[in-house]
């Protein structure tokens, strides 16, 4: 796609020439996947590209146009642009001004349909009909027990644990880069795509609260490390009212794999094992599948 409809590009201004003459590296990642019967493209991708120009006195000058960082959420009039040429001479001058000012909007607008050319070019490699789903594994909107009904006490008895609280741990691998795993909890674009789910308020800063699927799950941001620790105030709604456990989620990359090493303290002892299952189910293995980060447990 990017060779397709970027080398095409070129324009000349008062018979100054300039051209785009290679794509000399896209780096990053892009995803096709099919969700409740849609198909949806995730990207964030680097390009580096040379362009060339000539004069009308035949001068001659080469530069580079690096896009440090494209992803789906970009709209084209925030295409980062980081634009240079190889002599800072007058005939150098005059043709980076024609690639700024006219060969960078002509990437924007090439750039615009790369979502949309996406799902079209790959929609028959992922997509399966609806009567031929039968036999695949789909997983169901997240829905926590309901509270047991309880007899009315006092306030200070009903935020009471009966039976104690005890811990979970967890170790998760992801064939995924640990800023990939990093921005998959932290991207509230992302957050509602794996959930799926419309209940979602999600702002991932320090103090701020978050509220997932339909309100089952919510917290509180207390820590948060760039690409390598989270860590939360958390609770199910069906727990003791104001009662919350501590969620610490660090990231360690590897050579080919991102291991999770999830530690959860305060849960109440008789919700420890739907907990296991909800992390397993509903976190790990839905974020597995959607961005294809590895086998689901």
């Amino acid at each position: 796609f990017i060779n397709d409809k970027l080398l095409t590009l070129s324009e000349t201004v008062d018979g100054s020439k300039v051209e785009i003459t290679e794509i000399t590296s896209v780096t990053g990642d892009v995803n096709v996947n099919q969700r409740k019967g849609k198909i949806i493209s995730i990207f964030d991708i680097a390009i580096s590209i040379n362009w060339k120009g000539e004069t009308e006195e035949g001068e001659t000058a080469n530069g580079k146009i690096n896009i440090p960082e494209f992803d789906h959420d970009t709209e084209p009039n925030e295409i980062p642009f980081e634009t240079t040429v190889e002599t800072s001479d007058a005939t150098g001058k005059i043709l980076l001004a024609i690639v700024k000012s006219k060969i960078l909007p002509q990437i924007r607008t090439k750039l615009s349909t790369f979502g949309p050319d996406l799902r079209e070019e790959h929609a028959k490699d992922v997509y399966i009909p609806a009567n031929e789903m039968k036999g695949h594994p789909v997983n169901t909107v997240y829905q926590p027990k309901p509270p047991a009904p309880q007899e009315k006490v006092s306030s200070h008895q009903s935020n009471l644990v009966k039976g104690g609280l005890v811990s979970i741990n967890q170790s998760i691998e992801f064939t995924a880069s640990a800023s990939d795993i990093f921005e998959t909890l932290t991207n509230p674009q992302r957050v509602v795509i794996w959930t799926r789910s419309k209940g979602v308020s999600f702002v991932p800063e320090v103090g701020k609260s978050f509220t997932l699927f339909d309100g089952n799950v919510n917290g509180s941001f207390e820590e948060i490390v760039k690409d390598k620790k989270i860590v939360q105030k958390w609770r199910l709604g069906s727990w003791p009212k104001d009662h919350f456990s501590t969620v610490t989620i660090e990231l360690e990359e590897g050579r080919e794999s991102t291991i999770l090493k999830l530690t959860q303290t305060g849960v109440p002892v008789g919700e420890k094992d739907i907990t296991e299952n909800n992390w397993k189910n509903y976190y790990w293995n839905a974020i597995k599948a959607t961005f294809g980060f590895g086998s689901l447990l």
